[in-house]
C-alpha cells in the first residue's frame, strides 16, 4: 500500500499535499491501496491537465474518467494501461461528468473493453446535447447570450473564433448505465457512496469511501484553483453559485476531517473542511466585489464586470467561462435579494436593490 508523505506545514487551515509531483507520462502513482493516479494533458489555457483514476477491482479494473479525446492522449492512456493493469481488463468505466476532459475518450474505452459507461442521467443527456452543438456547446447561442449581457462586440467575436467545440475532443458510446444520488458502488470489496453535486455540471458524481476516508471528488472540490460555476443560455436564470455552495455544505458533515481528496485537477490533498471554507470565502468575495461596484439603483451588465473580476488578456475560450461565472454570481445576488434582473430591447441588465455586504452562512464559518 502507498504511504502518504508528511507535509511540512500542519496548521489547521493549511491544505496538505501528500505527493510532491504528478505522475510521469505513461505512468501512475498508487495513492492508496489499489488506487492509481494518472495525469493527462488537456488543450485548455490555464488548466493543463486532468486526473484519471484506475481502481483495482477483483480480476479487473474500474476506470474513473477518460481524459480529453485526442490521439496522442489516447496513446498515453494505453501506455499507462500497459504499465499498471498487469494484463487484467478494464471491467467498468465511470464518468464523473460530461465535460470533454472527463468524457472525451468514452467511446474509445468502451469499444476497447466492451463497456457501457456509468453516468448520471443528467450528465449523459448533457453530453449528448453538447455533442449535437446544444446546451453548453451551443457556441453561437452563447455568443448572442453574452452580447445581451453586455459583452463588447470585439470580445464576442473573439469568443466565437476561439471557443473549443465539444466534438473536437469527445466521442460518445450509444448506451450508458445510470447511477443515482445515494447509491453505492462496490469496487474490490469497498463501498463507494455516490454523491451528486450541482453548479459545475447538471448531476456531477463524486465517490466517497467512508471507511477508508477517500473521496474521488471530480471537479466538485479542487485545490489551488476554483471550480467553474457558470450559467448557460439554455437556463439563463439558474443560480449556479447557490447550487454549488449547497453542494459544498452537503460535503461538510459527510466527509471526515482527515479524508484524502482525489480531485480531477491538481494534486491529491488533505484538510477538505478548510478547502470547503476557502471556496465559500472565494465566492463571497466575488459577490461582495460585484456589490462594491454599484450603489442602490445602479444598473450594471455582466460585461461591465470582466475587468474588475478577471485578469486582462483572456483567450476566447476562457472569456466564455468568465462571462458564465459572472452571470451566475449576478443570478445568485438576485436570489439573495441584492439585485434584480431586467430584460428589454435585447439587453439583460441588473440593478442593485439595497446596500450592505454579503455575509458567509454560519455553516461555513
Amino acid at each position: 500500500m502507498a504511504t502518504h508523505g508528511q507535509a511540512a506545514d500542519d496548521r489547521v487551515d493549511t491544505i496538505r499535499y501528500p505527493f510532491a509531483d504528478y505522475p510521469a507520462s505513461g505512468a501512475a502513482i498508487e495513492v492508496a491501496d489499489g488506487i492509481f493516479w494518472l495525469s493527462v494533458p488537456v488543450p485548455f489555457v490555464g488548466l493543463k491537465q486532468v486526473n484519471v483514476w484506475l481502481l483495482r477491482d477483483g480480476a479487473g479494473w474500474t476506470m474513473i474518467d477518460c481524459g480529453y479525446g485526442e490521439p496522442r492522449l489516447t496513446a498515453q492512456i494505453e501506455d499507462t494501461w500497459r504499465a499498471v493493469l498487469c494484463g487484467r481488463p478494464i471491467t467498468r468505466l465511470l464518468v464523473t461528468h460530461f465535460h470533454p476532459d472527463h468524457a472525451g475518450n468514452a467511446a474509445f474505452i468502451c469499444r476497447r473493453w466492451g463497456l457501457k459507461p456509468y453516468m448520471t442521467q443528467g450528465e449523459w443527456f448533457a453530453a449528448n446535447l453538447a455533442w449535437l452543438d446544444r446546451e453548453s456547446d451551443a457556441i453561437a447561442d452563447r455568443g448572442a447570450f453574452y452580447r445581451r449581457h453586455g459583452l463588447p462586440a470585439d470580445d464576442v467575436r473573439q469568443f466565437l473564433a476561439e471557443a473549443v467545440p465539444y466534438k473536437d475532443g469527445v466521442n460518445l458510446p450509444g448506451e450508458y448505465r445510470r447511477i443515482r444520488e445515494g447509491s453505492f458502488i462496490s469496487i474490490d470489496g469497498h463501498d463507494w457512496q455516490v454523491v451528486v453535486g450541482e453548479g459545475h455540471s447538471p448531476e456531477h458524481v463524486s465517490l466517497y469511501d467512508s471507511k477508508r476516508r477517500i473521496l474521488i471528488a471530480g471537479d466538485q472540490i479542487l485545490p489551488g484553483i476554483t471550480t467553474n460555476v457558470s450559467t448557460w443560455p439554455s437556463e439563463p436564470e439558474f443560480d449556479a453559485v447557490g447550487a454549488f455552495l449547497a453542494t459544498c455544505r452537503k460535503f461538510l458533515p459527510l466527509l471526515a476531517p482527515d479524508t484524502l481528496i482525489l480531485p480531477s485537477h491538481r494534486k491529491p490533498f488533505f484538510n477538505v473542511h478548510a478547502r470547503l471554507r476557502e471556496l465559500a470565502v472565494h465566492h463571497a468575495e466575488r459577490l461582495n466585489l460585484i456589490l462594491a461596484t454599484t450603489t442602490a439603483g445602479d444598473e450594471i451588465s455582466a460585461g461591465d464586470l470582466i475587468g474588475p473580476l478577471f485578469r486582462s488578456g483572456l483567450d476566447g475560450h476562457s472569456l466564455g467561462f468568465a462571462m458564465g461565472e459572472i452571470i451566475a454570481h449576478l443570478n445568485h445576488l438576485v436570489s439573495l435579494g441584492h439585485m434584480c434582473m431586467t430584460e428589454r430591447d435585447d439587453r439583460i441588465r441588473y440593478n442593485r436593490t439595497g446596500t450592505g455586504v454579503l455575509k458567509l452562512l454560519p455553516v461555513f464559518q
